[in-house]
């Protein structure tokens, strides 16, 4: 393996000696049909396929089947929010689970269950809330660094001058103008497009540029939801709902206990 370093954009690449097809799938064909020995882990790995299969059987394969979901493919397919619709659904589909359980365990009390499953569903219903905010809250704070990183790959130090200078001067006439005459912040999409060191790019150099551009808003959203999702729900949600709920179990039964007097 060699490594390389293009002129342009002072890129690091690396030139791979190319493997024939056929001999990388002669090497593929023997390990599959090579038979495999017998392992200490082989009982661990039979209940674990045994597990999986029964999953895919019984719960994901009737998810994918799931008319609503295929209609909702199509809708937002090409959607720029389809990451964080799919991070809200994998988390819709969690607490369901866990809510659904929570309500059909017979070794917990009505009530306690009852209580559960509202605090589940509020966490739940906060978290998402929560999530979508705080992404179109830091979207104006996240186009700035964007736009820092778009200057960076480009190798051009006034790209992100340029940038706020844009932005800036759109802020300030969009303070005379109606709500609904109001200017768009500037695209950075279509300012790297029009940037002139992007169009003297080679094709493959410009198709990776865009790619890496078009991951900073992904990006965002996974720092966002999994921020809200993994630590603001545990530490800021959870426990003031676990709270009320033991609060609402503790009036209730002491009413109880003043009537049965």
């Amino acid at each position: 393996m060699n490594l390389t370093i293009s002129p342009l954009n002072n890129q690091y690449r690396q030139n791979f000696t190319a493997v024939k097809p056929s001999a990388a799938m002669d090497v593929v064909e023997q390990n599959l049909t090579k038979p495999q020995g017998s392992s200490l882990f082989a009982p661990f790995k039979k209940a674990y396929d045994g597990m999986t299969d029964k999953i895919a059987k019984h719960f994901t394969s009737k998810i994918a089947e799931w008319g609503v979901l295929h209609k909702l493919g199509d809708k937002f397919k090409d959607s720029s929010n389809l990451f964080k619709y799919c991070l809200t659904t994998g988390a819709v589909i969690t607490s369901g689970m866990y809510m659904q359980q929570t309500y059909t365990n017979k070794k917990l009390e009505k009530d306690r269950r009852n209580t559960l499953v509202v605090n589940q569903g509020l966490t739940l219903a906060i978290s998402t809330a929560g999530s979508f905010l705080l992404d179109k809250y830091i979207t104006g704070w996240w186009d700035n660094v964007t736009a820092r990183f778009a200057g960076h790959l480009l190798d051009d130090k006034d790209f992100y001058k340029d940038y706020l200078s844009k932005k800036q001067a759109i802020i300030e006439k969009n303070k005379t103008l109606a709500k609904d005459a109001k200017e768009k912040m500037p695209n950075i999409d279509k300012l790297i497009r029009a940037n002139s060191k992007f169009k003297n790019l080679p094709d493959a150099d410009s198709k990776a540029l865009m790619s890496k551009f078009k991951g900073m808003a992904l990006l965002r959203s996974m720092i966002v939801f999994g921020f809200v999702y993994r630590f603001f729900v545990p530490v800021a949600v959870t426990k003031p709902t676990n709270a009320i709920c033991e609060k609402y179990l503790e009036n209730k039964k002491a009413k109880e206990a003043q009537k049965s007097a």
